[in-house]
């Protein structure tokens, strides 16, 4: 199972086409394309999905203000700010990441090298 929010974006009727390619109800098919179920059939109803219906693999970024050309010094900063207050700051070459509450203590430090990792520290900035 992933830990980010994903899912697999299909058409209505490519949900219903892949309910009764594998004789299931259709919600079993939405449990398997939000990876909310992760059996073998799942896999293979998201398989389904991508190879033949036309399925893009999407994932939930949260909504929030981004500045992307910051410069602090030598630095180039990708920072976003939050509606809870928190703010994420990515130095853009080297992927150093650090987030800091309202007040501006630091609520965690990472390295980020693949956007999914990015992907995982927004949805926790989200949710503190």
């Amino acid at each position: 199972m992933r830990t980010t929010e994903s899912y697999i974006k299909v058409s209505n009727e490519a949900r219903a086409k892949l309910a009764r390619l594998f004789k299931v109800e259709e919600k079993t098919v939405y449990l398997a394309l939000t990876y909310r179920r992760d059996s073998e059939k799942a896999r293979k109803i998201r398989y389904a999905a991508v190879r033949n219906y036309g399925g893009v693999a999407m994932c939930h970024c949260p909504e929030c203000e981004t500045l992307h050309e910051i410069r602090e010094g030598e630095r180039q900063l990708m920072v976003q700010n939050f509606d809870n207050g928190i703010k994420l700051e990515i130095d853009k070459q080297t992927g150093a990441a650090v987030m800091y509450d309202r007040r501006g203590a630091v609520v965690c430090r990472r390295h980020i090298e693949k956007f999914p990792e990015l992907s995982e520290l927004q949805l926790y900035a989200e949710s503190l």
